[in-house]
């Protein structure tokens, strides 16, 4: 871990405590960012066009490919960091470019076949903590 995700308050909400340990697994287990990565993306994921609201999320069309391709993006260490929060998904990749970034986001089936949409933005920490900007250190 980077030492400074910590949970200071005992005063957590049950979606904060959740985002935390999001967070906290993912900056303890990322890798460093892949060669050529030079920026980070933001991408929110939203419910698509053919999301179901009568299913479960597991339910939905395409939702375990959507698992995998995260999957593999962590394991290719592009992807650096991964939470939900309300009713979105929010990951923060790193990439060579925007449309790289992209490129690695309209692979994934879910988002092919309208179970999720997504928006992307370039990403720029402010503050240092566990997610640093690729080559920081």
């Amino acid at each position: 871990a980077c030492g400074l995700c910590t949970v200071t308050s005992t005063r957590v909400t049950r979606a904060s405590a959740s985002a935390t340990s999001a967070i906290i697994a993912a900056a303890s287990t990322a890798a460093s960012a892949p060669e050529g990565a030079s920026a980070l993306f933001a991408v929110e994921f939203r419910t698509g066009p053919a999301w179901d609201p009568a299913k479960k999320p597991q339910d939905q069309p395409h939702f375990r490919e959507h698992s995998q391709n995260l999957r593999r993006l962590r394991d290719a260490g592009h992807l650096l960091i991964g939470a939900r929060y309300g009713d979105k998904g929010l990951v923060v990749l790193a990439a060579a470019s925007e449309a790289a970034a992209r490129t690695m986001v309209e692979a994934d089936p879910s988002v092919q076949h309208g179970t999720f949409a997504y928006q992307l933005n370039a990403f720029h920490p402010f503050y240092g903590g566990c997610v640093q900007p690729p080559g920081a250190r």
